[in-house]
């Protein structure tokens, strides 16, 4: 297609552009030579239309005013512009990768050039002949290469701009083709129209990349004055380290030490020396782009910004790690629901219908061992006596063994031979009660079955969730990191911050012994977010990841004191305290009923229990009856009192759950809440009904659980009371160990059971 069928308008744009470009690019020499021949390869090359790629190339050689150099260039860029076109119309494939058409029409436009063109030749100061043919020659060649080198060049800015990483070879080319016209933009508007370009070009990306690579910017912009005019690229080196250093205090403040180096640096260059038509316009190159600076909207640059920071970031580590999550996410779901219907599976074996099949299995057996060999046994029949029968087996079952009190009236008014109905009922009553003790056990197991299942389901489902959930970006955070941890001579060579607003997580790789203090600090004033070095993994012998997460508000220091009771080796009570994320933690206190190693190994067993249950993050329901339903499975009686609080260190909100334990106290500045409990230890019913509660603890306030046998040393709580008001509760070791010490000495000195006490102070951990 020669043109188009509807104005797209960014193409014309784009047209409007290179035909700018072509411009300048026809003063880069002083003879007009056709160095946008190169640049017509290029936009046909990249799927511009060949007739206006051609005419807007060919457009600058109108200011010559010489018919002749205007009919030459225009048909050298239609020549090359029709032999891109004709190659790409190609339908063999081999002709097509070859680019003989393309090459060819290229090669005959600058054979034109060479035989037809007017040319003076240049005096050189490097040993190349002064003929103008040999020139002519050399140029051709030139202008040859910078076809290949457009060509990458568009397809780079086209392409990849602000879009992803330009590779060694694009970002040469890419600016090689800027450099040229920044060349022509001097020849033809002067150096003062290029310096003020610059400045502004060097201001914007500056403030877009906010670090040293606008110092690489302002070598690059002294190359065309450079090359043109003979400017010392000092002058921009100078410029681009008052712009990199001054450019994190705003637009304002940059643009101000910009023009205030200029203005100094000119004192030194003689630019006080200029004629006043040459002053104002060099005045005017530094003024006029640093308040167009200053003048642009913040969300043009914000756009600039986010866009450059994101191509020059790899994302596909990211993505990566993203489908890895939504994988083992799914799977996490899919696992999730098998146990969910593990649990219904056996929720739904319920044992009432075999209740049922074993009372009529009795009665059957009742049947043939007393009624059939009765000679009364056909007219029993016929009385329909069924319904009696089956009535004295249901109150057999319940109370597990009749007599002649429990034979209905219908029955014993008709039955002749009651003892022997009775003796056939009884055995089959002992058997059924064999057989409902099983059936119990049964069904207990799979209620707790059906617990852990249902647990194990919930776990997964919550990991799920947490998983599918993908990794958000912080770039402009990691970016700014990167840059604050080397101001302070830490390198990093890889910074990434993920997780919620509420619970951030920084990973990063450092070279070196570096200071994690440091990083913990540069990490909590960038984030505005206390954080903390977490984990410290060695990568090699110089190289380690450092893990920093969010600093919990609170944190807490615990106190425990234990007496056995006497003659006893071991105490009954046992406690534990452990963290069961980076932001909550467990503490618990397990009283097995009696003393010695068998109450021990009850109350071990409860808090091992629940320490594994809660490191799992169960719910806290299905913990407290697994827990139940395991200890009444033991054949002897275990029983155990416990206490726990689960203490959220973000907020204080501390969950409290008693069962069948002693008082509890919460001890904040000079008042004392005191917690009881009305429910039965754990281990002696089937069913369970904790005393739940929550309570809100700050800074200072300290939780006190204590065993029995504390409390019934003091005898009542007005005397514990007393006790504890004075007892300084800032040191929960020093409570515990003088409120047992009180202890002793209300029973007597003497321990008659085991004593234990365990505190637990919140302090605030961040300033």
């Amino acid at each position: 297609m020669l043109f188009p069928k509807k104005i797209d308008f960014f193409r014309l744009f784009l047209y409007l552009l290179f035909g700018g470009a072509a411009f300048f690019l026809y003063f880069v020499l002083d003879n007009g030579e056709p160095i946008a021949l190169a640049l017509v390869y290029a936009m046909v090359s990249v799927g511009f239309l060949p007739i206006p790629s051609a005419l807007l190339c060919a457009l600058p050689a109108v200011l010559s005013f010489d018919i002749f150099k205007i009919l030459l260039l225009l048909g050298q860029t239609l020549l090359v512009a029709f032999g891109q076109f004709f190659q790409s119309k190609i339908k063999r494939q081999g002709l097509k990768k070859s680019g003989l058409f393309s090459l060819l029409s290229l090669s005959v436009s600058l054979a034109l050039f060479v035989w037809l063109a007017p040319f003076d030749p240049y005096h050189l100061p490097i040993p190349v002949p002064n003929d103008a043919l040999t020139q002519k020659v050399l140029l051709s060649a030139v202008i040859f290469i910078l076809s290949a080198v457009f060509t990458v060049a568009l397809k780079a800015l086209l392409r990849k701009f602000l879009k992803c990483r330009l590779r060694a070879d694009e970002g040469i080319f890419v600016i090689t083709f800027l450099v040229l016209i920044g060349v022509g933009i001097c020849r033809f508007l002067g150096v003062n129209a290029y310096m003020g370009m610059a400045f502004f070009f060097l201001l914007l990306f500056t403030c877009a990349t906010k670090d040293a690579s606008g110092m690489l910017c302002a070598f690059f912009l002294s190359l065309p004055p450079l090359l043109t005019a003979g400017i010392s690229p000092v002058k921009f080196f100078l410029y681009g380290a008052v712009v990199c250093a001054f450019i994190k205090a705003g637009r304002i403040a940059t643009s101000c030490a910009l023009l205030i180096s200029f203005f100094l640096y000119g004192y030194f260059d003689g630019l006080y020396e200029y004629a006043a038509p040459q002053l104002v316009a060099a005045m005017l190159s530094a003024v006029i782009p640093t308040l167009l600076f200053v003048l642009i909207p913040t969300p043009v640059v914000r756009f600039l910004e986010n866009k450059l920071v994101y191509y020059r970031e790899k994302h596909l580590s990211r993505v990566a790690i993203n489908r890895n999550r939504a994988a083992v996410g799914e799977k996490l779901f899919e696992i999730s629901a098998v146990f969910r219907e593990i649990q219904s599976t056996f929720t739904a074996l319920g044992a009432s219908e075999a209740e049922t099949g074993a009372k009529e299995y009795i009665r059957d057996r009742v049947v043939d061992e007393a009624c059939k060999a009765c000679p009364q046994y056909p007219l029993c029949q016929k009385r329909h006596l069924a319904p009696s029968l089956n009535a004295l087996v249901s109150v057999g079952c319940m109370k597990g063994k009749v007599t002649l009190i429990d034979i209905p009236r219908a029955l014993a008014d008709a039955c002749n031979n009651q003892t022997a109905l009775l003796y056939a009922l009884n055995r089959q009553l002992g058997e059924y009660k064999n057989y409902v003790t099983e059936t119990e056990n049964a069904a207990t197991g799979r209620a707790l079955l059906a617990g852990q299942a249902q647990g194990v389901s919930e776990i997964l489902r919550t990991l799920a969730l947490e998983q599918s959930e993908p990794l958000r970006v912080y770039t402009d955070k990691e970016r700014a990191l990167n840059i604050a941890l080397l101001r302070v001579g830490i390198v990093c060579s890889e910074v990434l911050v993920y997780g919620d607003e509420e619970n951030l997580t920084l990973s990063l790789v450092t070279f070196g012994k570096a200071d994690v203090k440091i990083i913990a600090e540069i990490a909590t004033q960038l984030l505005g977010a206390p954080m903390m070095i977490s984990e410290r993994l060695p990568l090699s012998d110089d190289k380690f990841c450092c893990v920093l997460r969010k600093k919990p508000f609170f944190d807490a220091a615990y106190g425990v004191a234990t007496v056995h009771k006497k003659g006893e080796r071991v105490s009954g009570d046992t406690h534990s305290v452990i963290k069961i994320d980076e932001r909550r933690f467990m503490v618990a206190l397990s009283d097995g009923m009696g003393s010695g190693e068998y109450a021990r190994r009850v109350s071990e067993s409860t808090i091992t229990l629940l320490e594994s249950f809660y490191r799992a993050k169960m719910p806290s329901p299905l913990i407290l009856s697994s827990v139940n339903k395991l200890l009444t499975f033991n054949k002897e009686e275990s029983f155990a009192c416990v206490d726990i609080a689960i203490v959220d260190l973000d907020s204080g909100l501390t969950d409290v759950v008693k069962i069948g334990s002693p008082l509890a106290f919460i001890l904040s500045g000079n008042t004392v809440k005191i917690l009881e409990s009305s429910s039965l230890p754990l281990g002696i019913l089937d069913s369970l009904h904790p005393d739940a509660a929550s309570y809100q603890l700050a800074e200072n306030d300290v939780l006190l659980f204590i065993s029995d046998g504390v409390s019934d040393a003091f005898g009542t709580a007005a005397d514990m009371y007393e006790c504890l008001r004075s007892i300084p509760a800032h040191n929960p070791q020093l409570l515990t160990d003088s409120l047992l010490e009180g202890a002793l000495r209300a029973s007597g000195g003497t321990a008659k059971d085991d004593m234990t006490a365990v505190a637990v102070r919140l302090f605030k951990s961040v300033a």
